[in-house]
């Protein structure tokens, strides 16, 4: 599995995620240090990130939010960054989510500062969804890509029935709702150029 196809299909309600934004910005290396003992060899990880990441950025990017960045796109195997993280924000337990607070800070001031895209996208799971992300093409492990990710706290609305595909798969419609209320962002309904793009929903 890689981080386009790492779904949480179950209904859970959890708490919004919120707290990360008070803490102080800091270097990736202090960011992440609470989260060694949870992912194999991550200094070596971090120093690659920083090494190969988009810097300088042309979108005000600092290095460390630039290697912020790269670091989430990164596979090497069961606990790549992501994978961790994801799971973490899944969990019942959000005070366990603390220790990943100065990261978020990092990687969500860096969302900041990149490019928002509003379109129809075609995620790397078979799922069709309109979208309010942000680009991070040309920040991520996969220079090549054009890459969308979804912010933590995105919400969706099912347009249409699941259809099932003959490769077991599932083809869901979503519409990303507005920030303010319950309703689908009205731009999006416009008709716009369908993207064969990657996008991330990782979100809680």
């Amino acid at each position: 599995m890689n981080r386009f196809g790492d779904i949480d299909v179950s209904f859970k309600r959890l708490p919004p995620v919120y707290g990360y934004h008070a803490e102080k910005l800091v270097s990736l290396e202090k960011a992440l240090q609470p989260i060694e003992a949870h992912i194999n060899e991550l200094p070596r990880f971090i120093k690659v990130a920083k090494d190969y990441c988009h810097f300088p950025s042309e979108h005000g990017l600092s290095h460390d939010q630039s290697a912020a960045v790269y670091i989430y796109t990164m596979e090497w195997g069961e606990t790549t960054l992501y994978r961790v993280l994801n799971k973490a924000l899944r969990a019942q337990n959000r005070k366990a989510l603390k220790i990943w607070f100065p990261y978020l800070k990092l990687f969500d001031t860096a969302l900041d500062l990149l490019p928002t895209v509003k379109e129809v996208v075609w995620r790397g799971v078979p799922i069709d969804i309109v979208v309010n992300g942000k680009k991070i093409s040309g920040y991520t492990e996969h220079e090549s890509e054009d890459e969308i990710i979804l912010r933590m706290g995105s919400r969706f609305l099912v347009k249409s029935d699941v259809l099932e595909q003959s490769n077991g798969s599932h083809l869901v419609h979503l519409i990303e709702l507005g920030d303010n209320n319950d309703q689908p962002l009205a731009s999006a309904m416009d008709p716009m150029h369908l993207s064969a793009v990657s996008s991330n929903t990782s979100t809680s």
